[in-house]
C-alpha cells in the first residue's frame, strides 16, 4: 500500500493538521493572547469549531518555534555577512531589562527584553519637560546575555540602529545592558534610568532618617530634584560626607558605590536639554505587556523549550507586525510539512522494498582425487542472453481473421481505363 498525499496541498496553502488556513491562524492568534483552554471556547463561539486543548497548544507552539527558527537563522546570517542595515530614524533609543517567569518544578528563569523606539519631541507635563519614545518594537528571549546579543541583531537590523544619527541606551545600569549597547552601537549614549537612581537615593534617606518619616520624605524629594536639574556632582559630594559620619551603615555604602560608578550616566540636565528621555518606562512596560501578561498568569508553569516560541509570537503582535510576519511562519510550516512527508515516503519505500534474496552456497562433496573448487574465484561472466524475437501469429491463425480492429469497409480499387 502506497502512502497518499493530496496533490493540491501547496495550491491551497494547507498547513500541517486538519484545520483550514483561516482557522489555523485564528487559533494561533487566540493562543498568543489568552491561556490555552480559553481560546478553545472562543473558537467554538465565534467559528463553531470544536478544538481540543492539546491541538491548540501544539499549533501555537509549532508556529512560535518556526518563527524562532527563522529569526535565529537571520541573526546568524547578519553576524556572518554583515549586510547594510536600512536607514533608521534620526534619534532612537534602546532599553533593556529582565523579567522572571515560572518554569516547571518550581524553577524561575529570567527573560531578557530589548525595546527599540524613536524619540519624540519633548512635551510639557506637570510643568516640566518630558521626552517619550514612540513606534516601539520588542525582542525577548530566555537565553544568557551573550546569546541575547547575537539573537537581538535581527531586531536591531530591522530598525536600522546602525544608520541612525544618534542612539541612547536606557537601563538600570546592569553590566549586561552596557555590553549589549557596546555590541549593537558602541557610540550610544548611556543613561541610567532616573527611577532606579531615585530608588538608591531613597534607600539612603530611609536608613538615615527612618522609613516613612517626614524628614526622610523631605530629604529624598529635595535630593531627587537636585539630581534631575543640577546633576549628580553635588549630591555625590554630600553622600560621601554622610558616609564619613556613618561608616557603619552598609546600605549607605552600597548605594553610594552604585551611584558613583554610574556618575556619567546620571547627567540628567544635559540629557533633557538634548531631548533624551531619562526613564526606562518603555522596557518596564514591555515586561508587563510582552512577557508577564501571557507567561506569568495564575497557576502557569512553562517548559523551558516552550518559552521562546511564545515570546517570539508575543513580540510580533505587540510590535504590530502580525500581518507582515504570519506569511513567513506559514511558509516555514509548509516547508516543514513537505520535508516530513518526504521523510515518511522514504521510510515507507524502505519498509516495503523487498530484501535481496541470498541463495545459500552449497559446496560439493569432497571426492577422493578430485580437486576442491575455489569459491573465492570470481565466476566467468556469461554472455548476455539474446533478446527474445517478437512473437507473431501464424499466417492461418484465427486472430488474423477476427473482425475486431479491422476497417468497417474497404476502399474500392480504382479502375484503369
Amino acid at each position: 500500500m502506497e502512502l497518499g498525499f493530496f496533490p493540491l496541498d501547496e495550491q491551497l496553502e494547507l498547513l500541517p493538521g486538519s484545520l483550514t488556513p483561516f482557522m489555523h491562524e485564528n487559533l494561533v492568534r487566540l493562543g498568543i493572547w489568552m491561556p490555552f483552554g480559553q481560546d478553545m471556547k472562543f473558537m467554538k463561539e465565534m467559528l463553531g469549531v470544536k478544538i481540543g486543548q492539546s491541538r491548540s497548544v501544539r499549533y501555537t507552539e509549532a508556529a512560535g518555534a518556526a518563527y524562532v527558527e527563522l529569526e535565529t537563522e537571520e541573526a546568524e546570517r547578519i553576524e556572518k555577512e554583515t549586510p547594510p542595515a536600512p536607514r533608521g530614524a534620526e534619534k532612537m533609543v534602546m532599553s533593556g531589562d529582565g523579567a522572571m517567569v515560572p518554569l516547571l518544578h518550581g524553577e524561575w528563569a529570567e527573560v531578557k527584553t530589548l525595546v527599540i523606539g524613536e524619540v519624540a519631541a519633548a512635551v510639557r507635563e506637570e510643568g516640566e519637560s518630558e521626552v517619550h519614545a514612540q513606534k516601539l518594537s520588542y525582542f525577548s528571549r530566555l537565553v544568557d546575555a551573550e546569546r541575547f546579543q547575537l539573537l537581538s541583531l535581527v531586531e536591531v537590523q530591522r530598525r536600522g540602529i546602525e544608520n541612525s544619527r544618534s542612539v541612547a541606551m536606557l537601563g538600570d545600569g546592569s553590566d549586561w545592558i552596557q555590553h549589549l549597547a557596546d555590541y549593537h552601537r558602541q557610540d550610544s549614549l548611556r543613561i541610567l534610568d532616573f527611577p532606579h537612581a531615585g530608588q538608591r537615593v531613597g534607600e539612603i534617606g530611609q536608613v538615615l532618617w527612618g522609613v516613612d518619616s517626614i524628614e526622610s520624605s523631605q530629604w529624598i524629594t529635595h535630593k531627587l530634584h537636585q539630581l534631575k536639574h543640577e546633576g549628580p556632582a553635588q549630591l555625590l559630594v554630600e553622600l560621601c560626607s554622610l558616609q564619613e559620619k556613618h561608616p557603619d551603615l552598609e546600605t549607605l555604602e552600597k548605594n553610594l558605590a552604585y551611584l558613583k560608578k554610574r556618575e556619567a550616566q546620571m547627567q540628567y540636565p544635559s540629557f533633557l536639554q538634548a531631548g533624551w528621555p531619562i526613564a526606562s518606562s518603555i522596557v518596564e512596560s514591555a515586561n508587563k505587556l510582552v512577557v508577564e501578561a501571557r507567561l506569568k498568569g495564575s497557576g502557569m508553569h512553562w517548559k523551558r523549550q516552550n518559552v521562546d516560541p511564545m515570546l517570539a509570537l508575543r513580540n510580533i503582535v505587540c510590535s504590530n507586525r502580525w500581518i507582515e510576519e504570519w506569511p513567513r511562519i506559514v511558509k516555514r510550516l509548509r516547508l516543514q510539512k513537505t520535508l516530513q512527508q518526504k521523510l515518511l515516503r522514504e521510510k515507507h519505500r524502505q519498509k516495503n522494498q523487498p530484501a535481496a534474496q541470498v541463495l545459500p552456497l552449497s559446496l560439493p562433496k569432497k571426492q577422493t582425487g578430485m580437486p576442491t573448487p575455489d569459491i573465492t574465484q570470481k565466476p566467468t561472466q556469461s554472455a548476455a542472453p539474446a533478446s527474445p524475437k517478437p512473437c507473431r501469429p501464424a499466417p492461418h491463425h484465427p486472430w488474423r481473421h477476427s473482425p475486431i480492429g479491422q476497417a468497417l469497409y474497404s476502399p474500392r480499387p480504382i479502375s484503369k481505363k
